[in-house]
């Protein structure tokens, strides 16, 4: 049902709306700015009607440093706003700061207020599904017709559709475990929801509690105000947390917690936040192994593994190579619209450690190389130097000492072809499929600071992305 929080200081109307409204929604009520705030955030309505004059006061506006405080917190919550006055200057500066609309109370009957709701909710639903399509403009698309990825293919199908049951996906690093987090999100019932992506290896060690389960005001130094965390941003939709196996000792204790109560607390906080989540877990370690070395809980361990998706690595597929090359110089190509029959024979060839993330790559570099010489087909010279090789290094038997820092050196590489066909960073970012300038930023950083010898090896792009 949709929830629906009336925030007015007149207790009669309060009571004749929520008599009125509640045969259909679930419905808060607050009469002052400090229980408005206090009722959104326990309780995360999908509307607000909001009367902007919480005092009957000349030129009390408490209404609207609610309205600016629930829209700090969330920009695509609906918020209607409700005077007793024509009061225009009011009405444009709630406009100004995302009201929905404003309306007098005494010109629309109570009877017309369901009717409005239900619109507005239909609007914010409508508004964060638009913000989750922008944030995929790629196909999160997975391809592949081998019997194993049809295997996939009915799991996802099959858990979707329970839309309540804990997920692990197990596989290599770069087999696409966040694609198949997605198809679950986007097949299942909880497709309306949110669905909120953790990298848990990319998040600082020392600001993980903060990241997951927010803090409040004050809650350590640098908590100047109060911030949700991933699990509460991912109320009622689906948590995607990538690989579960990087977590310390203290934070699988929190986890646990939250997945045995479906509660928690904010850093600083003493009040329990319910939350309605559908986890999906995803690692490419050996899990098992970790709980034997006491590196990780087995009771978590036990906890997450209820339902497992195996995602088989890109050489025991490779009849889907071919699918793959296809649908990536579909939505990364351009004018550079086929591959090379030559080139195909050296892709079927290659073992691909990285797998299809390589793949990706690999034709996201042979692309740039293609574009740089005017040509609208890949050819084998536009192939990174490791498919110049013959025997079996060709075939991907001899892998690097440092699979890891051979990834990372081919992705600068690409980032570096890619600068140099925008000419800035500022606009290299969309042609490497990047979701904006700043990820790319933190992804050179992060690279760098992992492996400090590759400035050396990359000094322009050292120069591009100093230390922070």
């Amino acid at each position: 049902m949709i929830r629906v929080l009336i925030v007015d200081d007149d207790p009669e109307f309060v009571e004749t709306l929520k008599k009125s409204l509640s045969k259909y929604f679930i419905v808060y009520t607050a009469f002052s700015k400090k229980e408005a705030i206090e009722c959104y955030e326990k309780e995360s309505p999908d509307v607000v009607l909001l009367d902007i004059r919480l005092k009957d006061e000349p030129g009390n506006k408490e209404g609207l440093d609610v309205l600016r405080y629930i829209k700090e917190e969330d920009p695509d919550i609906p918020v209607l706003v409700m005077t007793a006055y024509g009061d225009v200057d009011v009405a444009v500066e709630s406009l100004k700061l995302g009201a929905e609309d404003f309306i007098q109370k005494a010109k629309v009957p109570i009877e017309h207020y369901a009717t409005v709701i239900r619109s507005l909710s239909t609007t914010g639903k409508l508004r964060k599904k638009l913000k989750r399509l922008q944030a995929e403009i790629e196909p999160y698309e997975l391809v592949g017709e081998s019997s194993a990825m049809k295997e996939v293919k009915r799991l996802i199908r099959l858990v979707a559709n329970e839309g309540n049951t804990t997920v692990l996906i197990r596989g290599e690093t770069g087999t696409g475990k966040e694609l198949v987090a997605r198809a679950i999100h986007r097949e299942g019932i909880r497709k309306d929801g949110p669905f909120v992506v953790v990298h848990l290896a990319g998040l600082n060690k020392e600001t993980i509690s903060s990241d997951l389960f927010g803090h409040e005001k004050g809650a350590f130094t640098g908590a100047i105000v109060k911030r949700k965390g991933f699990i509460e941003e991912a109320d009622r939709g689906i948590l995607f947390l990538d690989e579960i196996g990087e977590l310390s000792p203290e934070i699988q204790v929190k986890l646990l917690r939250v997945l045995e109560t479906n509660e928690f607390t904010r850093l600083g906080g003493n009040k329990p936040i319910k939350v309605d989540i559908q986890w999906v877990m995803a690692t490419h370690q050996d899990l098992e192994k970790l709980v034997e070395e006491g590196k990780f809980r087995k009771d978590l361990y036990y906890r997450i593994k209820v339902f497992e998706i195996f995602l088989p690595p890109l050489r025991e597929r490779k009849e889907d190579i071919p699918l793959l090359a296809e649908h990536f110089i579909k939505i990364l190509g351009g004018e550079v619209r086929e591959i090379s029959p030559d080139v195909m024979e050296k892709f079927m060839e290659y073992s691909w450690p990285g797998n299809v993330r390589e793949l990706r790559q690999v034709i996201q570099h042979a692309i740039l190389k293609a574009k740089l010489e005017r040509k609208t087909i890949i050819e084998p010279q536009h192939l990174p130097g490791e498919f110049s090789a013959t025997g079996n290094e060709k075939r991907g038997f001899s892998l690097p000492v440092n699979v890891e820092r051979e990834k990372a050196v081919l992705e600068l590489r690409y980032i570096e072809e890619a600068i140099k066909l925008t000419g800035k960073k500022s606009t290299a970012w969309k042609l490497l499929g990047y979701p904006n300038r700043f990820t790319l930023t933190r992804r050179v950083q992060s690279i760098f600071q992992k492996f400090p010898e590759l400035r050396n090896q990359f000094q322009h792009l050292s120069a591009l992305f100093p230390e922070s």
